[in-house]
């Protein structure tokens, strides 16, 4: 049995190296990421690793990167829709309701900013929405920036220890 499962292992092409940016990239995009799971990447991450092929290290950087890459689409995504939200009548209309709501809402998200953005990015069901989310509160590039890559690095720590572990086994 462990034969036929290191054969099946050995058969992976190792073309597949493009999907680990690609799926981290997907996994955090704006609403594509709600429906691709983690899991799928630490399982190419796992895989590949396993032929020995590609150092873990390698693998890792190529994720972080697509994850990097994703999150700064979501920020601008969100960055660049804003405008376009607060010319709705609808959204003014709210807003002017609930101001005193809203006022405390944006104060804690930007004093919060680098605590929020790691969690989101740490925590699978918002992952993808939490840089529009940045983007749209009017959180300066710079510090998201800076938060994110704080939070990548974490997230890409993460994934090498899961990796390694599912290596072990």
């Amino acid at each position: 049995m462990s034969e036929l499962f290191s054969e099946w292992i050995a058969s992976i092409p190792p073309q597949t190296l493009v999907l680990v940016p690609l799926v981290a990239f997907l996994e955090s995009c704006v609403v594509v990421g709600l429906f691709v799971s983690g899991v799928f990447l630490l399982t190419i991450v796992s895989l590949i690793y396993a032929q020995g092929e590609f150092p873990l290290s390698t693998l890792v950087s190529l994720a972080f990167l697509g994850a990097f890459i994703g999150d700064q689409v979501g920020f601008f995504v969100g960055k660049a829709g804003a405008p376009f939200l607060w010319k709705r009548r609808w959204v003014r209309k709210q807003l002017v309701k609930r101001k005193n709501s809203y006022r405390k809402f944006r104060r804690l998200l930007l004093t919060a900013a680098p605590a929020a953005i790691c969690l989101g990015r740490l925590s699978p069901p918002i992952r993808s929405l939490s840089p529009v989310i940045a983007g749209l509160s009017g959180l300066r590039p710079l510090v998201f920036l800076l938060c994110d890559l704080l939070a990548c690095a974490l997230w890409a720590s993460g994934l090498a220890l899961l990796a390694y572990g599912a290596n072990q086994i």
